[in-house]
């Protein structure tokens, strides 16, 4: 069975069985995924204090988490 990152279940907890589907028929799915988990990570260490940075690189973390979200979205309801 693939294992899905971590998070990505927690936000599209209706798609779950599609992820696996993916995950399995398409390995640039797991790939996005796992990259999303990474920024997410990253951006929760940063807003709790563990790791410094400027407002400007959070915003692009953000930018880019936005982007990785959308195409998780548009990939799971296509």
């Amino acid at each position: 069975m693939t294992q899905l990152p971590h998070g990505l279940a927690d936000d599209f907890p209706q798609a779950v069985s599609r992820m696996l589907e993916l995950g399995t028929e398409e390995g640039d799915f797991i790939q996005l995924a796992e990259a999303y988990k990474a920024i997410t990570g990253e951006l929760q260490e940063i807003e709790c204090g563990i790791e410094p940075a400027c407002q400007a690189y959070m915003a692009q973390l953000r930018r880019q988490r936005d982007a990785l979200r959308a195409t998780l979205f548009a990939r799971l309801n296509a």
